[in-house]
């Protein structure tokens, strides 16, 4: 389909929203002659009600001044002006063959006035009849020639109409009478290319660039023009021009990286988008979507992920304080995890841009990932200072404070990250989890189970939320049965996960089935690449109750191997160094 140019019109924006409204009015004939004159007082009476009904459209009451304009006429039925204000409020309410009538009576009275005629004109072209509209503006510009304004009128509606040799015609007059206009000339060659005539859309960008032959906007549109038109090495001649007129020009240098790699010359192609990427008139916002397209292309081809760090290294370079450079070299170095360099890209973002989230998140994620949790604390504690209302912040701000074992500190970032996250039911539920986790590090096991209990009513399948709730009861000892469940459930969800293994597999030990319990504990063994002390423990105490003695204290002296060259989530029993020195079970 081809693209509809833009007809401007006098009253169009005023009866768009009103123009579904149609009333049937009987056609009148109307002859300017057989209208006769009045007396001058009548006419300055008329002039009177129309001064006045001018007042009152101003002051929106358009009703009045209808009643007025429609007196001033029937005092002077040759008052033209009064007939012209009646088909402009009567246009603007959408009663558009009203509108025309009383357009024809002001251009009958006055035929040579332009603006009578030009609104008479827009009332056709809404009520469709074009052929009657560019009558009138034909009309109107051959009555006044040298009006540029009539003349872009008549140009706008024949582009509109399609009519494009017509067009091409005003435009070479318009030109004539006011000289070269690069905007004109630039919508010549759209009309051009519209008639299928890229030969002529081509010699008008050249003569624009004749004109203007150092601006690179109008050298790159005529390279365009020779690409669509087939002739590459023609358009590579205008980039080469366009870096004569201005020798650091990224444009240029994007252009001749498109010539170079159509022609297989990738090499070639890779350094002038180097070269662009060195300019600083091309800005991180540019090189920001050129680097999106690298992040899908390197994913699988190493040879554009080398180049990759090599813009990156280079936007860095050249824009060492925008933050975007920073991101965006992080997103490559942490889809590689390489995630001390990300966090630094990261972090150096957020620092230079405090107020944007999504730099936080990703350095927080990547404490978390790293597990530091000391670094994790203070940047939620720095990103704390601008997103006070966030509950993310507050979710690693607890967990870090958790797994420093600052308990309560924790329990009051997850109180206060909870309230916020009203509108946002799964990190609600992990706030429960949560907030579950810390109160049975502080020994208030009620207060736990509530908010376990919590966090399964908002989603009964968090596997997490599952498994946590019923190792602690196991721990304890108490509701065996209904902890045996979750865990079964949450094992259903996550049947891989080797916490999960061993807590159904202690709840088992718990219940004195220790052939079961052995399975599963050992299926966590098998599972996790390292395994953690306090699941070597609860193997070492299963093989003791099935009377493998031997077995178990080399499983018990792995555990307390474990846990003196680890940090155990939970921790071993205080009762492991005692077995590995006896040789027997304590519990």
């Amino acid at each position: 389909m081809k693209n509809k140019f833009y007809l401007p019109g006098l009253i169009l924006f005023m009866v768009l929203a009103a123009c579904t409204s149609k009333k049937e009015v009987v056609r009148e004939t109307f002859d300017p002659a057989a209208v006769k004159e009045v007396s001058q007082i009548r006419q300055l009476e008329s002039t009177a009600q129309l001064i006045e009904a001018g007042k009152q459209k101003m002051l929106g009451n358009y009703t009045n001044a209808l009643l007025l304009y429609a007196e001033a006429v029937k005092v002077d039925p040759r008052n033209s002006a009064a007939y012209y204000e009646l088909s402009k409020l009567h246009a603007q309410q959408g009663f558009m063959e009203d509108a025309e009538k009383y357009a024809l009576k002001a251009v009958g009275l006055d035929p040579d006035n332009k603006f009578f005629n030009l609104l008479l004109a827009d009332i056709y072209f809404i009520l469709g009849k074009n052929d009657k509209g560019l009558a009138v503006q034909k009309e109107l510009a051959r009555k006044f020639p040298t009006d540029l304004n009539i003349q872009i009128s008549k140009l706008s509606t024949l582009l509109y109409l399609e009519k494009y040799p017509e067009a091409i015609a005003v435009f070479e007059y318009i030109e004539k009478v006011s000289g070269f206009n690069n905007e004109l000339s630039l919508q010549k060659q759209r009309i051009f290319i519209e008639m299928d005539r890229p030969d002529l859309a081509l010699q008008e960008a050249r003569r624009l660039v004749s004109y203007f032959p150092e601006e690179l906007v109008y050298l790159e549109l005529l390279a365009e023009l020779y690409n669509n038109n087939e002739q590459p090495e023609e358009a590579y001649r205008v980039y080469h021009q366009m870096l004569e007129a201005q020798p650091g020009s990224p444009m240029a240098r994007l252009l001749l990286a498109d010539y170079y790699q159509n022609k297989g010359k990738e090499e070639k192609a890779f350094d002038e988008l180097k070269q662009a990427f060195k300019s600083p008139d091309l800005g991180v916002d540019g090189k920001t979507r050129i680097m999106a397209s690298y992040y899908y292309l390197s994913e699988e081809d190493s040879l554009y992920l080398a180049q990759s760090y090599q813009l990156c290294e280079i936007m860095l370079e050249v824009h060492p304080d925008e933050d975007q450079a920073h991101a965006i070299f992080g997103d490559f170095l942490f889809r590689d995890q390489k995630y001390e360099e990300a966090w630094e890209r990261y972090h150096a973002a957020a620092l230079i841009e405090p107020s944007e989230l999504g730099y936080w998140q990703q350095v927080l994620s990547i404490e978390a990932r790293l597990q530091d949790y000391e670094s994790m604390l203070k940047t939620s504690d720095k990103a704390l200072e601008y997103f006070f209302e966030q509950p993310v912040i507050y979710f690693f701000n607890g967990l870090a404070n958790y797994q420093l074992k600052n308990y309560e500190q924790a329990i009051a970032s997850f109180a206060y990250g909870k309230d916020l996250s009203f509108s946002e039911p799964d990190l609600l539920g992990q706030f429960y989890t949560l907030l579950a986790d810390t109160y049975h590090k502080l020994e208030e096991y009620e207060k736990s189970y509530n908010h376990y209990e919590k966090a399964l009513e908002i989603n009964p399948d968090d596997a997490y939320a599952l498994n946590n709730y019923s190792y602690y009861m196991s721990i304890r000892n108490v509701n065996l049965e209904k902890a045996l469940k979750m865990s079964a459930r949450s094992l259903e969800l996550d049947p891989y996960n080797a916490s999960f293994q061993d807590t159904y597999g202690w709840i088992k030990y718990k219940m004195g089935d220790y052939k079961n319990a052995r399975i599963w504990i050992k299926k966590s063994l098998d599972t996790s690449e390292s395994p953690n002390a306090v699941v070597l423990e609860h193997y070492g105490d299963v093989l003791y109750k099935l009377g493998e003695k031997e077995e178990a204290l080399v499983y018990w002296k792995k555990a307390l191997e474990h846990d003196k060259a680890e940090d155990d989530v939970e921790g071993v029993s205080k009762f492991l160094e005692q077995k590995v020195k006896e040789g027997k079970l304590f519990e």
